[in-house]
Order: structure tokens, then sequence, then C-alpha cells
């Protein structure tokens, strides 16, 4: 198993959870993702990430470099949503970045571990939906897969650095 600094974890129950809590539950029901719990989500992930960056100087590399991640993804995501709108939505987008900053923050495998668990998880939902409507454009809320992320990182994250030799 990776080793997962307490202080990620205390952040991932603590700055991240409530707000996605709220926020997968808000998707589910509405297929919508509200501006003001997306900022509430990045803003307390953001700050968390920073405080342990502080409180623990070994953890600056992985906070510089989940902020970078989550930038470059956030802007290729939004670009995506807007340029074909079908694919994914801004909700969903504007959201990537905390969900990418709080899995980096946890450790690289769990980073891996979560983007594949989403895109795994999302295909096989999408499937679903597919099968069970017989419609192309059926559409589901992906905010609630998009969210777990970092949760199914921690899963996936033995499997990951056994797969790159890490672990």
């Amino acid at each position: 198993m990776p080793d997962i600094p307490l202080a990620a974890v205390c952040v991932l129950l603590v700055c991240y959870l409530p707000p996605a809590t709220v926020l997968a539950v808000i998707d589910a029901q509405q297929h919508r993702l509200p501006n003001r719990w997306v900022g509430v989500l990045s803003g307390t992930v953001l700050l968390g990430a920073l405080l342990v960056a502080v409180q623990d100087p070994a953890l600056w590399s992985a906070v510089r470099t989940g902020l970078l991640l989550a930038a470059v993804a956030g802007i290729a995501a939004v670009l995506v949503a807007l340029a074909a709108p079908g694919l994914i939505g801004m909700g969903d987008a504007k959201t990537l970045p905390a969900v990418v900053l709080m899995a980096a923050v946890l450790g690289g495998e769990v980073l891996v571990g979560s983007l594949l668990a989403i895109a795994v998880l999302g295909g096989l939902l999408g499937t679903v939906v597919l099968l069970v409507t017989r419609r192309a454009g059926a559409r589901f809320a992906f905010g609630p897969v998009l969210l777990s992320g970092p949760f199914l990182g921690i899963l996936a994250a033995p499997l990951v650095a056994q797969a790159l030799g890490t672990g």
C-alpha cells in the first residue's frame, strides 16, 4: 500500500468530503453542480492543501504538482465543455480541478488510480445508461462519479503501485 500522509487524509475528510457529498447529491437529483458549492469545494481543498504543505514541507512537491495538474486539467475540461457540451458538462469541468488537486495531494499512485477509476466507472455507468434507455444522447449525472475519484484512487493505489513497480 502506498504511503498516504495522514495530513492529506485529514484534508480529504474535513475539506473535501462535506462539499463533495453535497455536490454529489445535488447532481444526482438535479443534474447540475452549483457554482457556489463548486467554489466551496475548490476553496476548502486549496486551503487545506496549502496548510498541509506549510505543516509538512515534504508535501510541497505534491501540492505544487497537484496545482499545476489541476490548472491544466481544468482549462482542458472547460475548453472541451465549451467546444462539445454533450461530452462534459460545465459543472463537471469546473469541479475537475478540485478533484485532481485532492487526489494529487494524496499521492501520485492515488492520482493515477483516481483518474483511471473515474474513467472506468464513468464508462461503465454510461454503458448501462445507454443499454437501459437505448438512446445515444441519454444523459446521466457524472458528478458523483467524478467526486468519488480520490476515494476510488485510494482503493486503486496499491494496484497502480504494483503496475508501476513502486509498491
